[in-house]
């Protein structure tokens, strides 16, 4: 970070003065972070850094995500940062978070952009939450717990509303709408995006079929998953997988 980038020398200097920041060191089980326009990271509480097994710090800040894990994620998470930096916030979005290699979590992640005296964005901040941890003790993700456990037990299996309802204790309309709530999408949607980001795991971590991962992911068959993956991510499974095994 150098003396001329514009958040180090206004928003983030007024809070690392004030010391608002520190109080997310308190919070283990949060990650918040600060980058730049350019995705490098110039702010990480202790919880972001300990995830990228860093003590403090000075093991995160000048970095971007790419330094820190696997190619097949971090481009997802700078597609979400170019999206705030064109204007855009970002609230409660699932995503796959990699702890360590071969070890994956579901986190609920927040991003807004940081603008300069003159409106324009100049960085985004942004916190992220273990889905299970905010799922137990947050609202209003609290209610909809037993669902999402639910989900993550059986998506490779027809997930029903009526059955998500159920679980949380409610009608089938009051439970649509406190989950597109708090996720800002509805539970099919999400049954559906998590499904995605068990493929692209297994698409890069193992050697099974797209044929058989569409069938362990949940998906009707292996048309079925082409047809989505595509959609969502922009291209094929296939294709995929030959770009981020090359990384």
């Amino acid at each position: 970070m150098t003396s001329a980038d514009p958040i180090s020398s206004g928003f983030f200097v007024q809070l690392a003065q004030e010391h608002g920041l520190q109080l997310f060191d308190a919070l283990p089980d949060i990650r918040f972070f600060i980058k730049n326009s350019r995705g490098v990271y110039i702010k990480a509480s202790l919880g972001m850094c300990l995830a990228h097994g860093c003590s403090s710090a000075e093991g995160i800040v000048g970095k971007t995500d790419h330094d820190f894990i696997p190619s097949y994620l971090a481009d997802h998470y700078t597609r979400d940062d170019q999206e705030v930096l064109a204007g855009a916030e970002i609230w409660n979005r699932m995503e796959m978070v990699m702890r360590n290699p071969g070890c994956t979590d579901w986190y609920v992640t927040s991003k807004i952009p940081l603008r300069g005296k003159t409106g324009a964005i100049i960085g985004l901040a942004g916190i992220s939450r273990d889905l299970s941890q905010a799922a137990k003790f947050a609202t209003p993700f609290a209610r909809l717990a037993p669902a999402l456990e639910h989900i993550h037990e059986h998506y490779a299996e027809p997930v029903p509303l009526r059955r998500l309802a159920e679980t949380a204790g409610m009608s089938e309309r009051s439970f649509q709408r406190h989950f597109k709530q708090s996720f800002r999408l509805g539970p099919a949607a999400y049954v559906r995006q998590f499904r995605l980001g068990k493929a692209c795991q297994l698409l890069i971590e193992t050697e099974k079929t797209i044929t058989v991962i569409a069938q362990e992911t949940g998906f009707s068959d292996h048309s079925h998953l082409v047809r989505e993956f595509t959609r969502l991510l922009g291209e094929s499974p296939g294709k995929y997988r030959r770009r981020y095994r090359r990384s």
